[in-house]
């Protein structure tokens, strides 16, 4: 098929157009000439130009272009020809100015626009890198500029959204001090050479803020190329995945330094171990937060030699909780350890260089052993998931029964195999709990009940269900003078707010328990193992013990409740007041601590 020549020079001119500010200017360029050519020619043709040489008809032609100067009538004295050809001159000039202009302007705006969203690559080392940007959800900025102290610090923040629309929320919300420094970048995050920009192989640490599985997965896939191309060993990575199925194979997260924590496994053991302990999930997020007391790995040459018993009774403004032997984390070691010498202790405390060794003298003497005062207790499980697996089986043994309410009713025969896993008995409750004479007839049955967040449900929808599910159940709590703990689940920290306070309740919030737990890995990531033990199902955990069940109601120094801790194998926090439920973390050693025996002892123990 043969093409016109309208064809062809469409076909042209579409293609020039389509190359971008430069050649658009070259265009108008060749434009801008030709119009002089033409111009010049019908004037010297006509005769309508009395100048004596073709330079000066060339230059009028131009200047009367450039300057899109209209001809007056004595111009040419007053010869018509004269005067068409000069305004047609000047049309085209203006024409051709008004093009350029746009051009320059079209031009600059993009490259302001590209100059908002950071084009430009990173040149920072050891910085910390956050993938992804949560609008709404600035809980893991905020802990990474509190893990960073007074230490000087630049974060990355990386994502798909523009930087403006990141800048603006984060600054109003965000309180960033003078030594952390805040880089935005409008990028890809899951192609490898956008990910350039944000300099991952220079950075310490590559924190993924938690999105949906499948889209953390092509992110931490992306960094793994990106990391791996560049032979790069050190970097770490740090992210969360939701769905058991989708966390990142051992060999796989070994090779690449990738640490992922199955988020949804880690909310259950939590709410199991919530649930029946009132004031457990505010202990949870002292541990793992960091506007208080935290973990550290520290060098201590003088402790060397000390067995950890010793070291226990004379660690003063830090609890020691375990130590780092041989590049392995053991914690809450035997009391008789012998610290040696290329050994680092782990402690709990609010700043790593407060741990002191004092010169007390502290004689051990025998102290009463610990027996759970709680037996055959009664959970209420109110709504399912499928992190109800994991939550039953990791339940305190002296849980007798527990009973499920508002599920359909295909899933109970799922459900009754897992009697099978424990000896406590499951049944359930068929009524409608919407009606509030059922609901009260329900909570009348226990002293503990969980409130499950929906996962069939978006964030929105499965909180504001279980809004409404707390609200009643307080509701029923005041009027009817009862008495039962409730531990809910929610989705997004920022629905917290909308709850207001009326009796502890414990929230396990899984925006912010992710938050946390990232913020941790990203400072303290030598003593991961010891986060991934405290939230797996083996090894220490986290414990609230009746001081009354020590038989240590009373008046006591924290030197002897760490020493009634370690005899009974127990690494000893703080403690909790049972009438405000207020928690106290690391007290001074010699410290004068005044329990009821409703009060509790946070402790770290296998059981």
């Amino acid at each position: 098929m043969k093409h016109s020549f309208s064809d062809r020079f469409q076909y042209w001119f579409d293609n020039q157009m389509s190359k971008g500010t430069i050649a658009l200017i070259r265009l108008l360029l060749l434009a801008t000439v030709a119009s002089i050519v033409v111009i010049t020619l019908a004037l010297v043709t006509f005769g309508y130009s009395d100048a004596r040489f073709g330079a000066d008809i060339i230059w009028d032609s131009f200047a009367t272009i450039m300057n899109a100067w209209m001809p007056s009538y004595d111009d040419g004295e007053g010869r018509i020809g004269y005067l068409i050809v000069m305004a047609v001159g000047a049309i085209i000039g203006i024409l051709i100015t008004s093009v350029l202009i746009g051009i320059i302007s079209t031009a600059m705006e993009q490259h302001i626009d590209e100059l908002k969203d950071g084009k430009s690559k990173v040149l920072e080392k050891d910085h910390i890198v956050i993938l992804g940007f949560i609008p709404g959800d600035y809980t893991l900025i905020k802990q990474v500029i509190l893990a960073a102290g007074s230490k000087k610090r630049t974060i990355v923040i990386g994502s798909n959204t523009k930087c403006e629309e990141m800048i603006e929320p984060v600054l109003a919300n965000v309180n960033v001090p003078k030594n952390v420094k805040l880089i935005f970048r409008s990028i890809d995050i899951f192609d490898p050479t956008s990910l350039e920009k944000c300099s991952l192989t220079t950075s310490r640490q590559i924190i993924i803020s938690p999105m949906d599985d499948k889209k953390t997965i092509k992110t931490l896939l992306a960094v793994s190329l990106l990391i791996n191309s560049a032979d790069n060993d050190k970097v770490r990575v740090s992210a969360l995945v939701y769905n058991n199925e989708y966390a990142f194979p051992d060999t796989v997260a070994a090779k690449h330094n990738v640490t992922t924590i199955q988020l949804r496994n880690t909310i259950a053991k939590m709410i199991a171990l919530s649930c029946t302990q009132t004031g457990l999930s505010d202990a949870f997020r002292e541990l793992f937060g960091f506007d208080g007391n935290e973990f550290y790995s520290v060098e201590m040459r003088e402790t060397v030699g000390l067995s950890f018993k010793d070291l226990s009774y004379r660690l003063d403004e830090a609890a020691p909780v375990g130590i780092i032997h041989e590049g392995k984390v053991v914690l809450n070691p035997d009391k008789d350890y012998k610290i040696a010498a290329e050994d680092q202790i782990i402690v709990f405390s609010e700043e790593p260089n407060l741990a002191t060794v004092t010169n007390l003298q502290y004689h051990e003497v025998p102290m009463s052993q610990y027996h759970s005062s709680e037996t055959n207790r009664k959970v209420a499980i109110i709504g399912f998931n499928y992190s109800f697996k994991t939550i039953f089986k990791e339940m305190s043994g002296d849980i007798s029964e527990v009973v499920i309410a508002g599920i359909p009713s295909e899933k109970k025969d799922k459900m009754m195999k897992l009697n099978a896993l424990n000896e406590r008995e499951l049944s359930f409750y068929d009524e409608d709990i919407t009606e509030e004479e059922n609901l009260l007839e329900l909570v009348k049955q226990v002293s503990h009940i969980v409130v499950l967040s929906d996962y069939t449900l978006d964030d929105e929808d499965a909180d504001l269900q279980s809004i409404f599910r707390i609200m009643r159940l307080r509701d029923i709590r005041t009027k009817f003078n009862l008495d039962f703990n409730i531990t809910a689940e929610l989705r997004k920290n920022a629905n917290l707010n909308l709850i207001n306070e009326e009796g502890h309740i414990d929230y396990v919030v899984a925006s912010n328990m992710a938050s946390l737990f990232l913020a941790q890995l990203s400072e303290n990531y030598e003593i991961r193992s010891m986060f991934k033990e405290i939230l797996s199902n083996e090894g220490n955990e986290l414990h609230l013990k009746k001081a009354g069940d020590f038989g240590c109601d009373g008046t006591y120094t924290t030197v002897q409740l760490r020493n009634l801790a370690l005899s009974n194998k127990c690494v000893f926090l703080g403690y909790l007041k049972a009438e405000t439920y207020e928690s106290f973390f690391n007290p001074k050693l010699e410290e004068e601590i005044q329990l009821a025996a409703e009060d509790s002892l946070i402790v770290l123990s296998e059981n």
